[in-house]
């Protein structure tokens, strides 16, 4: 594990919290829980994709199949998120924060681990020429 890669996710992902609590705390005045969820968490996917494909994971190409990996990981995620959101708040309804710290724990372990051995992996048409060419001297 790459210490300071960590140490990058967890900072993107207090940003991406940031996002996703700022927008959960405004909608559950006008939308249910559940759909609020989903925008807030949504709308933090697309920042997340954005600091963590650029800055934590360094992925500077393009790739079809990164964002769709992506796309698949976060509905994956989504569906970790809300659930237990819900689950808790099943439970009872005043246990929001409750809910909302729990999922938003569970869920950055969760995509923090999809992330980085499956969308953001390194593979040979990943890595930069540079360290292609790195890897063929060690040989």
């Amino acid at each position: 594990m790459n210490f300071k890669e960590i140490v990058k996710f967890l900072i993107t992902g207090t940003f991406v919290v940031g996002v996703d609590i700022g927008l959960y705390s405004l909608l559950i005045h006008y939308l249910p829980y559940a759909i609020s969820k989903g925008i807030s968490f949504s709308c933090g996917g697309v920042v997340a994709y954005s600091l963590n494909k650029y800055w934590t994971f360094a992925r500077k190409r393009k790739s079809k199949s990164e964002v769709f990996r992506f796309i698949i990981a976060n509905l994956c995620a989504l569906v970790v998120n809300v659930g237990i959101n819900n689950l808790i708040l099943a439970g009872n309804k005043e246990n929001v924060f409750i809910a909302l710290i729990t999922a938003t724990f569970i869920t950055a372990v969760f995509t923090y681990v999809i992330f980085k051995f499956w969308v953001f992996k390194l593979t040979v048409n990943t890595l930069p020429r540079q360290s292609l060419w790195q890897l063929s001297r060690r040989r």
